[in-house]
């Protein structure tokens, strides 16, 4: 398609009505030749081009109508049913703004461009008036949505703004004054910014019926007092403008500036990359440099959008007073003139792009109605669905019987809530019940993490060191010595601990009674007929509230109770202790257990049952064994961790590694450079001949450098005879890890300087360091009774703890439940009932918020409009004349 042809799809088909005035005005018509002769009285044919008046507007072609009509597909037989399409959508646009539904999607044209790129200018331009504010800054803060509604009927031109109803402006200069005034109500002075759009409606017979959005212009730098912000602002509200799928967009540049560089095309093609909805307009074409021209842009040749030139006021226009009417004719003189541009003059000024505006404008909103009528009826659907919740009437019974439903309903989601059935749980929209827990959930945390971890940190094994146990020991023996362990030592050991679960079980009680007033007041936000009665709402929460903490003493004496009944018998008897294994005669027994041992006559790793008695250690082939398989004397010995090993090892390591640097720098300065690789050598074997008997005193069995891992056990060895498993190993663990000699390095275990062992576990080997220990120190510290005394209690005590704890672990929560989730559950609807009635200011507390009153009534209003929308679309369905060209 030629540049030509291309210029010509943007061409309109003539109304009717135009026509008959066209007739009037030349007198005559060629019919034959489809030609006009208006204004001057004739046409050339051959050039395709028209000359018309001051009211008329070009044509264009037959083939550029046609081209222009298959852009959409179909197009209306007559330009008055387009025109009505436009007035459906400009009622349409009023109802939506009345309503607070200004953002709904309808087709309009969004006018976007910098500062100085003239687009106030256009807008002006294609009105034919004077009455956009002007000024240095940013002037447009906010959207002004430009409703232009052709009335043939009308001889003064007159205006209407959306905020003052009827009122009619007929002077244009007042009609400035008011876009000021009422952006200043809005934004203040400060030239803030606000999405609020200033809806005007401007009445003239010399327009198109068009419906424009002028947007803020786009600026890069904060001038003056504007925001820091202002760029960002701006394109923001701009991009929530153009990104609406039905908005076309009229991206104005200046062309005496680079293409490259334009914002308002910047953001067109961010929204709209293929330009099916941006119309560009370039401006300034008489304020390019000279010998250079816009040809190329105008004809679609230089990029893949289409341009109309205009051409505005300049400042000097302004200057003295040059008027839009001037300033048009002027514009249609610059192209008919300009060499480069008066082939194309006919697709070019501002008359015509208000006409190629209208009818984009009307086959875009025929394409577009089928969605808005959706979305109109999906927001009548919602509004009468908000209003049935708040009430259609004001009838104080029916406002009654509103209010006392919603206390059902607000008792029944508090405990759907606590059981975890209500619906939100079950919405899996709600994204929020993913990521946290609500409810009753919330209530069984505390049951089984807060009270768990509170006991936790009470370290109850901090009383029971040797030194308290021993106290213990000592003062329940009192002057008399005894045989056997005094009984009230374990008494008072285990009392002790008892005493203290006390405050985080009584303060599970103060946990859960918080979280129930939580969920107590997140019911009520939930509640929406409660935004009806505030004053209803807060009684509900007091009487709910009250009816919580009045559960409070109750719960605390039962939990109290069961921790008293704790400490009020120690029961030795429980199944779950096992004490007997602790209390039986071991024939004097300082502790016993499995160990695995490496040493003596074989170096694998075996597991024997090792006994401690008095200041010696046996150990036999399993528990029932009588015949000691070795005999340890440990008086004198030495016990060391895999801890006192390493940290004994980093220490005779550093100690010799500095010796002996010392000693090889004194013998470098002794001799001569010939013999430095000698003595170096020399030196080395120094260092490792050193190291090897340092490891030779820790490991006196061994001969090469210490390992750090330990040998594994033989699988073979874990078996009996005929593959019977002989008894439970554990894996070795360098932390269980300790082994016995004597510093002297005599033999203590067939002729073996010592002897290596693993515990079970850590426990077992604090154990058994701490016994040996002691028995190797000729029994210190009490004696071999008190030391296995300690043992005994510890043990008890411990056993008896545990199973404490889990005793009132379970019915901690079980009288929580019993005593205050429980009653709420089943007494709060009845509360409210009984409490609610017997109020002297009932009418007072049903008494409804005023903002509820005027939320209804704006429901009310927009479900009348939106109904209204209804008819409107309806309408729509009586154009069937549409065909195709």
């Amino acid at each position: 398609m030629s540049s030509e042809e291309e210029s010509k799809e943007l061409s309109l088909e003539v109304t009717s009505e135009e026509e008959e005035e066209e007739e009037t005005s030349s007198g005559e018509e060629e019919s034959g030749s489809g030609e006009e002769e208006s204004g001057s009285g004739e046409e050339e044919s051959g050039s395709g081009e028209e000359e018309t008046g001051s009211s008329e507007y070009e044509t264009g072609s037959e083939s550029g109508s046609e081209e222009s009509g298959s852009e959409s597909g179909q197009s209306f037989t007559t330009t008055e049913e387009g025109e009505k399409l436009i007035t459906i959508v400009n009622k349409l646009q009023d109802a939506f703004t009345k309503v607070g539904m200004a953002n709904l999607d309808l087709p309009q044209i969004a006018v976007v461009g910098c500062q100085s790129s003239g687009k106030s200018s256009v807008l002006e331009s294609v009105v034919g008036r004077d009455f956009l504010p002007r000024g240095s800054g940013i002037v447009t803060r906010r959207p002004l949505v430009l409703q232009l509604i052709r009335d043939t009927s009308i001889q003064d031109e007159y205006g209407q703004f959306l905020h003052k109803g009827e009122k009619k402006y007929f002077d244009y200069k007042e009609i400035e004054a008011e876009i000021v005034k009422d952006t200043d109500r809005i934004t203040g002075q400060n030239k803030g910014l606000s999405p609020i759009p200033i809806n005007l409606k401007l009445y003239s017979p010399n327009v198109v019926n068009l419906t424009m959005i002028d947007l803020p212009g786009v600026t890069k730098i904060a001038v003056g007092d504007q925001p820091e912000d202002i760029e960002e602002q701006i394109n923001d509200m701009v991009l929530n403008y153009i990104s609406r799928p039905n908005c076309i967009i009229l991206a104005v540049t200046p062309g005496n500036t680079d293409l490259a560089n334009s914002d308002s095309l910047k953001l067109a093609k961010q929204v709209d990359p293929k330009r099916d909805r941006t119309v560009g307009v370039l401006t300034k074409l008489d304020l390019m440099d000279e010998g250079t021209d816009a040809v190329e842009i105008l004809e679609g040749r230089l990029m893949d959008l289409k341009f109309i030139g205009v051409v505005n006021r300049s400042q000097k226009d302004l200057q003295n007073n040059k008027d839009v009417k001037s300033a048009l004719s002027a514009e249609q003189q610059f192209f008919k003139n300009h060499p480069k541009y008066m082939h194309m003059s006919h697709v070019m000024g501002a008359k015509y792009l208000a006409k190629v505006l209208n009818n984009k404008l009307i086959n875009h909103i025929q394409r577009c109605l089928p969605q808005i009528n959706k979305n109109v009826e999906k927001e009548l659907e919602s509004a009468q669905k908000e209003l049935q919740k708040l009430g259609v009437d004001d009838d104080d019974l029916q406002r009654k019987q509103v209010a006392f439903s919603s206390l059902s309903g607000f008792s029944q989601e508090f405990k759907n809530l606590i059981d975890g059935t209500s619906s939100d749980v079950d919405d899996i929209k709600d994204k929020s019940f993913a990521t946290r827990i609500v409810g009753g959930a919330r209530i069984r945390a505390h049951f089984i993490f807060s009270l768990p971890g509170d006991v936790k940190k009470l370290k109850l094994e901090d009383d029971l060191t040797d030194e308290k146990i021993k106290i213990y020991i000592q003062n329940a023996e009192g002057a008399i010595s005894r045989l056997g362990v005094p009984e009230k030592a374990f008494h008072w050991a285990i009392r002790v601990g008892i005493t203290k679960l006390m405050e985080p079980c009584r303060q599970c009680v103060l946990n859960v009674e918080k979280e129930l007033i939580e969920i107590i007041t997140a019911t009520a936000n939930k509640v929406e007929q409660f935004e009806m009665f505030p004053m209803l709402k807060e009684r509900i929460l007091d009487i709910a509230t009250n009816l919580v903490s009045s559960l409070r003493e109750p719960t605390l004496d039962l939990v109290t109770k069961l921790v008293n009944m704790e400490l009020a018998y120690i029961n030795f008897d429980h199944p779950n202790l096992h004490i007997r294994k602790y209390t039986e005669d071991k024939t004097g027994e300082l502790f016993e257990s499995w160990l695995t041992k490496k040493g003596g006559k074989s170096k694998k790793w075996q597991q024997r049952w090792f006994v401690l008695k008095a200041r010696t250690l046996f150990y036999y082939s399993g528990p029932n064994s009588t015949t000691a398989l070795g005999v340890i004397p440990l008086e004198g010995c030495i016990i060391e961790t895999w801890e006192d090993i390493k940290k004994a090892l980093n220490q005779n390591f550093g100690s010799n590694n500095q010796n002996q640097n010392q000693q090889n720098n004194n013998n470098n300065n002794n001799n001569n450079n010939n013999n430095n690789n000698y003595n170096n050598n020399n030196n080395n074997n120094n260092n490792n001949n050193n190291n090897n008997n340092n490891n030779q005193q820790l490991y006196p069995e061994q001969k090469g450098q210490v390992g750090t891992k330990v040998p594994p056990i033989d699988q073979k060895q874990k078996r009996g005879l005929f593959g019977k498993k002989k008894s439970p190993l554990t894996s070795l663990n360098n932390k269980c890890y300790f082994r016995i000699r004597h510093p002297s390095g005599r033999s203590i275990l067939h002729n073996r300087p010592m002897l290596e062992l693993f515990a079970d576990d850590e426990k077992a080997l604090k154990n058994w360091v701490n016994f040996i220990k002691r028995a190797a120190q000729g029994g210190r510290g009490g004696g071999k009774k008190i030391n296995k005394d300690i043992w005994l209690i510890r043990e008890v005590v411990t056993s008896y703890f545990r199973t404490a704890k889990i005793t009132l672990f379970d019915s901690i929560p079980k009288a929580i439940m019993f005593s205050m989730v429980n009653p709420v559950k089943r007494e709060l609807e009845s509360s409210l009932m009984v409490k609610i009635y017997d109020e002297e200011l009932l009418d007072d507390i049903m008494s409804e918020d005023p903002g509820v009153k005027e939320k209804r009534q704006r429901l009310k209003r927009t479900v009348l409009l939106l109904r209204e929308a209804q008819e409107i679309m309806k309408d729509v369905k009586k154009f069937k004349s549409l065909k195709k060209y």
